[in-house]
């Protein structure tokens, strides 16, 4: 049996070109080292460390083009 869970979401506004993280996991999600409250959409800064479950690290930088 196969699980699909989805740990956490990235979206960008269309109308702002804002991006938002929330946190959907049982795990944790840290953004710049500290924990996000889970299903509480934030503002994801321009440049950002986002943590998984302490295993995976991620790097986050907006390219204005």
């Amino acid at each position: 049996m196969k699980c699909r869970a989805e740990h956490v979401r990235v979206r960008r506004d269309a109308a702002t070109g804002a991006f938002k993280i929330i946190d959907m996991s049982r795990n944790g999600t840290w953004l710049n080292g500290r924990r996000l409250t889970r299903n509480l959409e934030v503002a994801l800064p321009e440049r950002a460390e986002i943590g998984l479950a302490e295993v995976v690290k991620l790097s986050f930088e907006v390219r204005h083009v």
